[in-house]
């Protein structure tokens, strides 16, 4: 967890709502610096991070990351979209 390795105090929060259609949206925010880390490429098992963004780039229908407030923090925010009807 980067948050765990730069030392910073604040915990890691999660918003989630249920849109139209039965689409949800995730936030994810914490005031560690850096951006996450990168997709693995699906052969580096051994890894310790980078499975996070793999996962949501695999089964989100749209997703992206950005820096919020004045500190160092960002938040990956997804959206995963329900059935069609």
């Amino acid at each position: 967890n980067a948050c765990r390795t730069s030392g910073c105090s604040a915990p890691v929060t999660l918003y989630a709502e249920w849109g139209p259609y039965g689409t949800l949206r995730v936030l994810v925010s914490d005031d560690a610096p850096g951006l996450p880390a990168q997709p693995l490429a699906r052969d580096t098992a051994d890894a310790e991070s980078g499975r996070g963004l793999l996962i949501i780039g695999s089964s989100a229908t749209d997703w992206g990351v950005c820096h919020h407030g004045p500190g160092p923090g960002k938040a990956v925010w997804f959206q995963v979209s329900g059935a069609s009807s």
